[in-house]
């Protein structure tokens, strides 16, 4: 008996050892350099920097696809304390890899041919990242789509951040989050 198992073990090892490496899947990551996952989101980007709700400056964004196609990327950025959503980005070409530190203002963003933007507010509030001002400590989920489709169907100066943020989810082929903390008063 002690023979059989010996060679149960030994041909087990060595179907183990032939047969070849799988490599893990690489990841679909977001990350800034303005402030760590988890951390706190500095004052610069939120209603503190002048005082008043919307119009803020957004913070540095980059990510890496991993080993998804994307065809294009929508960013999605919420309050999770009470479900506000801030502010959205969508139609990022496939090529883009990052957004800088103050995206200027504009639906059809600046700089960025085919990405537009939309925020909660009105008028002009509405076309810039309108960032943190929970007056005490609220988590924010920056949320990246990779999507399947190089532009986002139905979508337009009217929409909301909710309709883009529904339309990245049918079309998504994977997600990344960065989370931040913010305690940020006007």
């Amino acid at each position: 008996m002690r023979k059989i198992l010996l060679a149960t073990a030994v041909v087990a090892s060595a179907f183990a050892i032939a047969a070849p490496a799988i490599a893990a899947p690489a990841p679909f990551t977001l990350s800034s350099t303005a402030f760590k996952n988890n951390g706190n989101i500095p004052d610069k980007y939120s209603c503190a920097q002048d005082h008043k709700p919307g119009n803020d400056i957004s913070p540095p964004l980059a990510w890496d696809a991993g080993d998804l196609k994307a065809q294009s990327f929508a960013l999605v950025f919420i309050d999770t304390a009470n479900g506000g959503k801030h502010w959205a980005a969508w139609d990022i070409p496939a090529t883009a890899k990052a957004l800088p530190e103050g995206l200027k203002k504009g639906y059809d963003v600046p700089d960025f041919p085919g990405t537009h933007q939309k925020a909660m507010g009105k008028a002009d509030v509405a076309e810039q990242f309108f960032g943190p001002c929970p007056r005490n400590k609220h988590k924010y989920e920056f949320t990246l789509y990779a999507l399947k489709v190089a532009k986002l169907p139905g979508l337009n100066k009217n929409s909301k951040v909710a309709d883009v943020e529904a339309a990245a989810k049918k079309a998504s082929l994977g997600t990344a989050k960065l989370v931040g903390f913010s305690t940020a008063a006007p």
